[in-house]
């Protein structure tokens, strides 16, 4: 066959060939895409808002800012007030804590414990027969502070601590071994006790135990955080909300300041250890010995704290907002305040903006519940 032929023949035969190839490699890969489905993309959703993230149970917060070695205990609401004490052993705790008898007849124990500014006196530091060197502490909710009473820890148990705050020559000037001869001279005391213990024959311990169960008969009410914890998501307000967020994150408050009071029942140095009178104040380091607990002192809890004004154990602030502020830089000591033993490793400078600050002080705020009313017994 001649060239030119066979060149127009391989031309024309090959085209339907490659087109045939084309159209099989077309139906293949249709097959293939057949067999193997493309992943179908996921729709984004949108991003929880603050609220969304805590309008829900607890243990699906957003992961709090914990330190290393930290206990890890999230916020609670309030539980119920375990201690189950007589009534009668309860009134004769109450005429006992509100009687001028019960120390030298100058002051009581509500004269620092005062049931109509939170369960303290407002003022600096403690102002019993002399001027203390501490703050006074609230007695809200002080059941859960058994074994770990005072600002340092020092007593043990509340018959303990009730004994030196009547015997101690600054706080109430009384006498615990001579109480009993002195109130079974007063009738009605005598059927109160009788009431209580069904005997006439007063004990110091008896009288302590009654004070103790008045004591723990003190608790705080219901609060917006409290509501909010249960369910009711709208309890708190946007400022609170975001100054919750703030409290478990960035400000790193709940390291400790945890649980259902807001305390992690622990000892720390803050600083602040200068008295009104000058001298360094040891703290802890009274109660145990140990140079590693100079200057601590116990976390307080943070219910109703926004009325608890001034603050530390030596009252040396004078507002919570100034507190925060402090807080916030690390603990700076000003005033002429100075650290005694060592610092806290948990007080950092978290450089908290003027609005964060400001919404964590709403937070607290959201912590506070209306006071209780107490009626003053009528003395025998």
């Amino acid at each position: 066959m001649p060239k030119i032929f066979l060149t127009a023949y391989f031309r024309y035969r090959t085209k339907p060939l490659i087109t045939a190839c084309f159209a099989a490699l077309a139906v293949c890969s249709c097959s293939k895409s057949a067999s193997v489905p493309e992943e179908p993309t996921a729709p984004t959703l949108p991003e929880e808002t603050l609220r969304q993230q805590y309008s829900k149970s607890v243990t699906q917060w957003p992961a709090a800012a914990w330190y290393n070695n930290i206990k890890v205990r999230e916020l609670a609401a309030l539980p119920e007030n375990p201690s189950k004490d007589k009534a009668e052993l309860v009134a004769l705790g109450k005429a006992l804590f509100f009687d001028p008898r019960t120390g030298n007849g100058m002051k009581t124990c509500a004269s620092c414990h005062n049931p109509d500014t939170y369960w303290i006196d407002q003022k600096t530091t403690a102002d019993g027969i002399a001027l203390h060197h501490r703050n006074t502490p609230s007695m809200e909710n002080v059941w859960y502070l058994e074994g770990k009473l005072f600002h340092d820890g020092r007593a043990m148990t509340y018959r303990e601590q009730i004994a030196e705050a009547i015997n101690s020559p600054i706080e109430m000037g009384g006498n615990t071994t001579a109480l009993p001869t002195k109130l079974q001279a007063i009738p009605g005391y005598l059927r109160l006790y009788e009431a209580a213990y069904s005997s006439q024959t007063m004990s110091v311990e008896g009288l302590l135990d009654a004070i103790a169960a008045y004591s723990r008969s003190i608790s705080s009410g219901e609060t917006a955080f409290d509501r909010f914890i249960q369910g009711d998501y709208q309890a708190l307000n946007d400022a609170q909300l975001e100054g919750l967020h703030l409290f478990r994150t960035k400000g790193k408050c709940i390291n400790c300041h945890n649980g259902a009071f807001f305390t992690d029942l622990d000892f720390h140095n803050l600083g602040y250890a200068v008295t009104s009178k000058g001298a360094l104040d040891n703290g802890r380091f009274e109660a145990t010995g140990l140079e590693t607990d100079k200057g601590k002192f116990r976390t307080p809890g943070l219910r109703n704290v926004i009325h608890t004004a001034p603050y530390l154990h030596n009252g040396s602030i004078s507002s919570l907002g100034e507190l925060i502020n402090l807080l916030s830089q690390g603990m700076p000591q000003k005033t002429g305040q100075q650290i005694n033993g060592t610092l806290s490793p948990h007080i950092q400078n978290v450089r908290l903006s003027s609005k964060e600050q400001e919404n964590i002080l709403a937070f607290l705020e959201s912590l506070s519940s209306v006071p209780n009313k107490t009626e003053r017994p009528v003395l025998p």
